[in-house]
Protein backbone atom coordinates (compact mmCIF):
# COMPACT_ATOMS: atom_id res chain seq x y z
CA UNK A 1 0.00 0.00 0.00
CA UNK A 2 2.56 2.53 -0.88
CA UNK A 3 -0.38 5.34 -2.48
CA UNK A 4 -2.24 5.47 0.70
CA UNK A 5 -3.41 8.35 3.15
CA UNK A 6 -5.35 8.50 6.53
CA UNK A 7 -8.66 9.69 7.02
CA UNK A 8 -11.27 9.61 9.71
CA UNK A 9 -14.50 8.83 8.70
CA UNK A 10 -17.26 8.97 10.92
CA UNK A 11 -18.94 5.65 12.34
CA UNK A 12 -22.76 6.72 10.55
CA UNK A 13 -21.05 7.58 6.93
CA UNK A 14 -18.73 3.89 6.92
CA UNK A 15 -22.03 2.51 7.82
CA UNK A 16 -23.43 3.58 4.72
CA UNK A 17 -20.30 2.53 2.28
CA UNK A 18 -20.56 -1.09 3.85
CA UNK A 19 -24.13 -1.51 3.37
CA UNK A 20 -23.28 0.23 -0.04
CA UNK A 21 -25.65 3.09 -0.52
CA UNK A 22 -22.71 5.99 -0.44
CA UNK A 23 -20.56 5.14 -3.28
CA UNK A 24 -18.25 8.20 -3.11
CA UNK A 25 -16.10 10.04 -0.44
CA UNK A 26 -16.27 13.39 -0.49
CA UNK A 27 -14.16 16.15 0.54
CA UNK A 28 -13.29 19.90 -0.04
CA UNK A 29 -9.59 19.36 -0.14
CA UNK A 30 -7.12 16.92 -2.18
CA UNK A 31 -3.88 16.22 -1.15
CA UNK A 32 -0.86 16.60 -3.24
CA UNK A 33 0.04 13.08 -3.73
CA UNK A 34 -1.87 10.54 -5.55
CA UNK A 35 -3.10 7.90 -3.38
CA UNK A 36 -5.06 4.87 -4.52
CA UNK A 37 -5.71 3.45 -0.80
CA UNK A 38 -7.66 5.47 2.04
CA UNK A 39 -6.79 4.00 5.41
CA UNK A 40 -10.23 4.62 7.41
CA UNK A 41 -9.89 5.86 10.67
CA UNK A 42 -13.24 5.49 12.52
CA UNK A 43 -13.65 8.10 15.39
CA UNK A 44 -15.38 8.71 18.64
CA UNK A 45 -16.87 6.19 19.75
CA UNK A 46 -15.17 3.84 17.72
CA UNK A 47 -11.43 5.41 17.81
CA UNK A 48 -10.22 2.66 15.71
CA UNK A 49 -8.27 2.03 12.18
CA UNK A 50 -10.98 -0.50 11.04
CA UNK A 51 -10.76 -0.26 7.17
CA UNK A 52 -9.06 0.01 3.96
CA UNK A 53 -10.83 1.75 0.54
CA UNK A 54 -9.49 0.96 -2.56
CA UNK A 55 -10.48 4.36 -4.58
CA UNK A 56 -10.17 5.96 -8.20
CA UNK A 57 -8.96 9.38 -8.94
CA UNK A 58 -10.84 12.05 -7.79
CA UNK A 59 -14.17 13.68 -9.67
CA UNK A 60 -13.88 17.72 -9.52
CA UNK A 61 -16.52 19.64 -9.88
CA UNK A 62 -18.54 20.62 -12.00
CA UNK A 63 -18.15 17.07 -13.44
CA UNK A 64 -20.68 15.45 -12.45
CA UNK A 65 -20.95 11.80 -11.02
CA UNK A 66 -23.83 8.90 -11.39
CA UNK A 67 -26.85 10.18 -9.04
CA UNK A 68 -26.63 6.31 -7.51
CA UNK A 69 -25.81 6.98 -4.07
CA UNK A 70 -25.93 8.81 -0.98
CA UNK A 71 -24.59 12.86 -1.29
CA UNK A 72 -24.13 12.29 -5.00
CA UNK A 73 -26.83 14.47 -6.37
CA UNK A 74 -25.60 17.50 -3.78
CA UNK A 75 -22.27 16.96 -5.58
CA UNK A 76 -23.70 17.58 -8.47
CA UNK A 77 -25.28 20.89 -7.56
CA UNK A 78 -21.88 21.98 -6.01
CA UNK A 79 -20.94 25.47 -6.94
CA UNK A 80 -18.02 25.09 -4.72
CA UNK A 81 -14.76 23.03 -5.53
CA UNK A 82 -15.20 19.36 -4.50
CA UNK A 83 -13.53 16.01 -4.94
CA UNK A 84 -15.29 12.50 -4.88
CA UNK A 85 -13.30 9.27 -5.06
CA UNK A 86 -14.87 6.17 -6.26
CA UNK A 87 -15.34 3.27 -4.00
CA UNK A 88 -13.78 0.55 -5.40
CA UNK A 89 -13.31 -2.11 -2.85
CA UNK A 90 -14.08 -1.91 0.82
CA UNK A 91 -11.42 -4.50 2.76
CA UNK A 92 -12.11 -4.63 6.94
CA UNK A 93 -8.71 -4.89 9.09
CA UNK A 94 -7.95 -8.34 10.04
CA UNK A 95 -6.99 -6.94 13.70
CA UNK A 96 -8.75 -3.32 14.22
CA UNK A 97 -6.30 -0.93 15.81
CA UNK A 98 -7.40 1.28 18.60
CA UNK A 99 -6.22 4.97 19.20
CA UNK A 100 -4.63 4.15 22.58
CA UNK A 101 -2.39 1.45 20.74
CA UNK A 102 -1.69 3.70 17.58
CA UNK A 103 -0.51 6.23 20.04
CA UNK A 104 1.34 3.99 21.88
CA UNK A 105 3.48 2.03 19.13
CA UNK A 106 2.91 4.36 15.99
CA UNK A 107 2.91 7.62 17.20
CA UNK A 108 -0.15 7.80 15.26
CA UNK A 109 -2.17 11.13 15.94
CA UNK A 110 -6.23 10.89 14.19
CA UNK A 111 -6.36 12.74 11.05
CA UNK A 112 -8.75 16.03 10.99
CA UNK A 113 -8.46 15.95 6.93
CA UNK A 114 -6.11 13.60 5.87
CA UNK A 115 -2.51 12.35 6.91
CA UNK A 116 0.08 10.83 4.44
CA UNK A 117 0.71 7.16 4.51
CA UNK A 118 4.60 8.53 3.99
CA UNK A 119 3.98 9.64 7.51
CA UNK A 120 3.23 6.23 9.29
CA UNK A 121 5.12 3.81 6.80
CA UNK A 122 6.03 1.62 9.90
CA UNK A 123 1.82 1.36 10.87
CA UNK A 124 1.20 0.83 6.83
CA UNK A 125 3.73 -2.20 7.13
CA UNK A 126 2.01 -3.34 10.07
CA UNK A 127 -1.19 -2.92 8.55
CA UNK A 128 0.08 -4.59 5.34
CA UNK A 129 1.44 -7.78 7.89
CA UNK A 130 -2.17 -8.22 9.65
CA UNK A 131 -3.81 -7.93 6.21
CA UNK A 132 -7.54 -7.61 5.41
CA UNK A 133 -10.59 -9.27 4.03
CA UNK A 134 -12.28 -8.13 0.85
CA UNK A 135 -16.16 -6.85 2.20
CA UNK A 136 -16.24 -5.85 -1.74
Amino acid sequence: MKKAIFMSIKEIHVNKILKRIKNYEFRTQKPKNNFEYIIVYVPVPIKQIKYILKVKQPIVTPNKIQENGIGNREFNKEIKKKYAYFIENVYEINKPLNLENLKKDFNFTAPQSFAYGEKYEELLNYIENIGAKKIF
